[in-house]
């Protein structure tokens, strides 16, 4: 469901960045499954969050240690909004990134705009290795 909201959110940022000028203009597709598997940028992002994840969870373990239960259930509420505040940089991370590789190869290769390769039944140049290039 998230990643389908991400997908609608980014078809939307595409054509109001790049604009639909013409019924012929010619659009990029990029397949999101290969950006996810392939980016560095996602790899290294997904690694930051696992390890701050494990520290956030070490620290609320020994936090937790000779509590009681109702200030145990104030760390956990804590660590949980710490953890939450930490994806959230990260997704804000990961969209500008690919933002910023969208702008460039749609604006490089003259495309009116670029979609989601899985919401385009047919037609649009490929641009995702290209995307995946320019992600930084």
């Amino acid at each position: 469901m998230k990643k389908q909201v991400v997908a609608g959110l980014m078809v939307a940022v595409a054509m109001i960045s790049f604009g639909c000028s013409g019924r012929n203009a010619e659009f990029g597709v990029v397949d999101m499954k290969a950006v996810e598997s392939k980016a560095e940028i996602v790899k290294t992002v997904k690694e930051e969050v696992a390890t701050k994840g494990k520290a956030l969870q070490e620290e609320m373990t020994k936090e937790m240690e000779g509590k009681s239960q109702e200030e145990q259930k104030k760390i956990v509420e804590d660590k949980t909004a710490e953890m939450q505040l930490v994806q959230s940089e990260a997704q804000n991370k990961l969209k500008a990134s690919l933002d910023s590789a969208l702008n460039a190869v749609a604006k490089e290769k003259g495309l009116g705009a670029v979609l989601i390769k899985d919401a385009v039944p047919q037609g649009g140049v490929d641009v995702t290795d290209s995307v995946i290039e320019k992600m930084k």
